[in-house]
C-alpha cells in the first residue's frame, strides 16, 4: 500500500517512522566522530561471518517478529531483483535481503538506535545490540557495491532531518544513513537541518528498494566527511575524505575494541584504499 509515494506499515509511512525516530528522544544533534556507534567492517573475517550470521541470523528473527516478518518478506522482491542487475563476486543473496529488508519496513529504526548506541565496547555490543548478522549483511553489501568514489562524488545527494544539528570538522553519521538524489524527496524527511552531501562509501539502492521513487543513497556507518556550513540557514556540506573510521574491526571473533580501525591502515585491502577526495 502507498500513500503519496511512500509504503505504508500499519498505517505509517517511512517519513513518519523516520520522523518519530530523529523527535522521539533528541531535538538537537551533535555530529561529530559518533564515538559510541558500532561500526565494524569486518575487515579480513568475511568468510568466518558467512558461517557464522546464518545462526545468529536465525536467533534475531525468533527474538522480533517484526524483523522476522520483514526479512522474509524480502524474500520475493530479491528473486526478482536479481536477475535484472548485475552483481559483483562473491554478493550472497542475504546481502541482497538486507538492503531490500532495510528499505522495507520501519525495524530500521530501531535497528539505527542500536547502531547509534551500542558500540562504547565489545561488551555493549556482544551483550546489547541485537542484530549481529543483520549488521555484517548489511555492511557486507554496501562493501561489495561500491563504486569508484570519483563516479559517487560528483553526484550530489542530499539528507533532511527534523532536528537541529551542529558540528564541524572531521565527522561521521554514526549509523546506516539514508540520504536522496532529489532534494525535495530529502526535504520531506525534515527541513531543520539539510545536508548536501558528496559521498564515496554511499551506495544507490533504487534498484533494491521496495519505494524506488525516494532515489535512495545509502551511506554506511563508517564513512568520514568534512562538514562545513552551507549558504543557507541549518544546511551544511559534507564532503567525503575517501577514508572510513572504525572502532571495530571483527568484533564478533575479537575480544579487544580495536583503536580507530581506519581505511588508512587498509592500503592492501581492494575495497579500502586510501586516495584524495576528488574535487567536486
Amino acid at each position: 500500500i502507498r500513500s503519496n509515494g511512500f509504503k505504508l506499515h500499519l498505517g505509517r509511512s517511512r517519513l513518519d517512522i523516520r520522523k518519530n525516530f530523529l523527535t522521539r528522544r533528541v531535538c538537537q544533534v551533535e555530529l561529530d566522530m559518533m564515538p559510541d556507534a558500532f561500526d565494524d567492517q569486518y575487515i579480513g573475517c568475511e568468510r568466518e561471518m558467512d558461517g557464522i550470521a546464518p545462526g545468529l541470523l536465525e536467533i534475531e528473527k525468533s527474538n522480533s517478529s517484526q524483523f522476522r516478518t520483514a526479512w522474509e518478506n524480502s524474500e520475493e522482491q530479491w528473486q526478482n531483483v536479481k536477475t535484472k542487475i548485475s552483481l559483483p563476486p562473491g554478493f550472497k543473496d542475504e546481502y541482497g535481503r538486507a538492503i531490500i529488508t532495510y528499505s522495507d519496513n520501519d525495524f530500521h529504526a530501531e535497528l539505527n538506535w542500536a547502531v547509534r548506541k551500542n558500540g562504547k565496547s565489545r561488551a555493549d555490543y556482544m551483550d546489547n545490540f541485537h542484530l549481529k548478522a543483520f549488521h555484517y549483511y548489511l555492511t557486507r553489501a554496501l562493501q561489495l557495491l561500491k563504486g569508484n568514489c570519483a563516479v559517487m562524488y560528483s553526484k550530489t545527494v542530499y539528507r533532511g532531518t527534523t532536528v537541529s544539528h551542529t558540528g564541524s570538522g572531521t565527522v561521521r553519521f554514526g549509523f546506516f544513513a539514508s540520504s536522496s538524489f532529489d532534494r525535495d524527496v530529502a526535504e520531506q524527511f525534515g527541513k531543520a537541518t539539510v545536508f548536501t552531501i558528496h559521498t564515496c562509501f554511499g551506495i544507490d539502492i533504487r534498484n533494491f528498494s521496495h519505494i524506488p521513487e525516494e532515489e535512495e543513497v545509502l551511506i554506511p556507518v563508517h564513512e568520514k566527511f568534512n562538514m562545513s556550513p552551507g549558504q543557507e540557514r541549518n544546511s551544511f556540506i559534507l564532503r567525503s575524505t575517501n577514508q572510513t573510521c572504525s572502532h571495530f574491526n571483527c568484533a564478533y571473533q575479537k575480544s579487544e575494541q580495536n583503536n580507530k580501525w581506519d581505511s588508512g591502515k587498509l592500503e592492501s585491502h581492494i575495497l579500502y584504499r586510501k586516495s584524495e577526495s576528488p574535487a567536486i
